[in-house]
């Protein structure tokens, strides 16, 4: 039995969440089509006959513009320090760029080309034969569609370097009920409103109270910069913020299997991509 850490970076957007969903055949990250959906890195942990491979989901890399950001930034080479094997996940309009990450000898480098159900086989020839010149393996992919994930699996493998397993058999994930509660709100707010409100909002899951004879209870603190992005997450009546309250709801009974009260609030907190306190909070929770 083989087993191994692999850390999967890439640019926002390129489908790294829909990557490590596909491969758990289980919804671990929250996805989007927009990019950016992905805060801090998500643990997921893949087991078959002859392997246990842990993945790591990171944020997309990106300049840093607060320390939200630096954070997330941080995350990423945290991720990677501590990977066997790193995944540097690419699609046709960025598979030119790289990143300033440094590997050390024994650590694998795999390039994965992603969407190529977007492209033509001669496009996807010429792009991997590039690929090969800076990394040990090119894969080409759809995690979408997926499309080669065996091939992808079967590649990891072969540089697996322990022979014991780290977690037990039946474990997806060592995340807390409470990074799932905020991913889950996360992919709602993603989901239901424009492009503006869902990067300024910071999610702080205030509370979780299992209550063996009730539902639980969860409250939920959702944090924006302005009042004017405050009215556009309530919407009129408060119905908005109520989709939210409802499709949250919806995943997070469906992954806990049990039934939950969830109650959310929006709090208007200037500068709070730079506060230092609350930043703590929302990464004690992850």
């Amino acid at each position: 039995m083989k087993s191994g850490y692999v850390s999967i970076i890439g640019k926002p957007n390129t489908g790294k969440s829909t990557l490590l969903n596909q491969l758990l055949k289980f919804k671990l990250s929250a996805v989007s089509h927009k990019a950016q959906t992905t805060r801090a890195s998500i643990q997921g942990i893949y087991m078959d006959d002859d392997s246990q491979i842990i993945f790591y989901d990171t944020p997309g890399f990106l300049k840093t513009k607060n320390m939200l950001e630096e954070w997330m930034l941080r995350d990423i080479k945290e991720s990677v320090k501590s990977a066997d094997i790193v995944l540097f996940l690419f699609e046709e309009r960025n598979y030119k760029e790289r990143f300033e990450i440094n590997l050390s000898p024994n650590q694998h480098s795999i390039a994965v080309l992603n969407k190529i159900d977007r492209i033509s086989a001669q496009e996807g020839e010429i792009i991997e034969k590039e690929l090969k010149e800076s990394f040990e393996d090119v894969i080409l992919i759809s995690a979408l569609n997926n499309m080669n994930l065996d091939i992808l699996v079967n590649t990891i493998k072969k540089y697996l370097p322990h022979d014991n397993l780290f977690y037990p058999e039946d474990i997806i994930t060592e995340k807390p009920e409470r990074f799932f509660v905020s991913e889950f709100v996360r992919q709602s707010i993603f989901e239901i409103y424009g492009d503006e409100v869902p990067y300024s909002t910071g999610i702080i899951v205030d509370e979780f109270t299992e209550k063996p004879d009730r539902k639980d209870y969860i409250r939920v603190k959702l944090l924006v910069e302005r009042d004017s992005q405050k009215g556009i997450l309530i919407g009129e009546k408060g119905r908005a913020l109520k989709e939210v309250g409802v499709r949250s709801r919806r995943m997070i009974e469906e992954f806990l299997g049990r039934d939950v009260f969830l109650e959310i609030f929006v709090k208007v907190e200037k500068g709070w991509k730079d506060n230092k306190g609350l930043l703590k909070r929302m990464w004690e929770q992850t």
